[in-house]
């Protein structure tokens, strides 16, 4: 599987002639991390859940100016948001997405919200904004950085989840100098309990 970094919670993932995209949120668009124009197809289209990070609607509008017959899957809260926009998400898995719904790590107040859980091919494994999920595949891309969470409780999690490969994401908030000083200790770490951390930079992109 080929899988490429997109800033943030935003991945790209190739595997089998499919080219499926996940949370295409705010930031991917505002700090131009994606060219769409340069992708030549768009088989699926994943979001996690509502917030604007995971997905952000005049981004979304762009996609599927290009690529109208993309199949967005996502939760049932997020059909109905995009349903208002005359936008068709399905709610169902296929023999490439299995997902599980896993409910988002809480915020302020106690707030939560609907969160799925994708694996694609059942190779990769992207939880959004959940911790809240007892399996993962062989790969699993880690929030690794939230306003909802802690790097060691992330960190702590793959841990107990035992994958192969760890992919970080959600760390937007964090300065360069700072997202390569905790990839070098989750790094460390993982590497004691037998885990591999591929810390991928923008737009970089790794066989796996």
């Amino acid at each position: 599987m080929k899988i490429s970094k997109h800033l943030h919670s935003c991945l790209l993932a190739e595997e089998a002639g499919k080219i499926i995209l996940i949370d295409p949120g705010n930031y991917t668009f505002e700090e131009k991390a994606l060219d769409i124009g340069k992708l030549e197809k768009l088989d699926f289209l994943l979001i996690t859940h509502e917030h604007q990070d995971h997905i952000y609607l005049p981004f979304l509008k762009i996609i599927l100016e290009k690529f109208p017959q993309v199949k967005i899957i996502s939760s049932p809260s997020v059909a109905g948001l995009l349903g208002a926009e005359k936008i068709s998400v399905s709610t169902e898995g296929n023999e490439v997405i299995s997902f599980v719904s896993a409910r988002h790590e809480l915020l302020l107040g106690g707030k939560t919200t609907e969160n799925y859980v994708f694996n694609i091919f059942g190779k990769l494994t992207h939880p959004g904004d959940s911790l809240q999920f007892a399996k993962s595949c062989d790969i699993l891309a880690l929030p690794i950085q939230a306003p909802w969470g802690s790097f060691v409780a992330s960190v702590e999690k793959a841990v107990a989840l035992k994958p192969k490969i760890v992919i970080p994401i959600h760390d937007w908030h964090w300065k360069d100098a700072a997202r390569r000083r905790m990839y070098d200790m989750a790094k460390q770490y993982l590497a004691e309990k037998g885990i591999e951390f591929h810390g991928l930079e923008v737009g970089e992109a790794s066989e796996i």
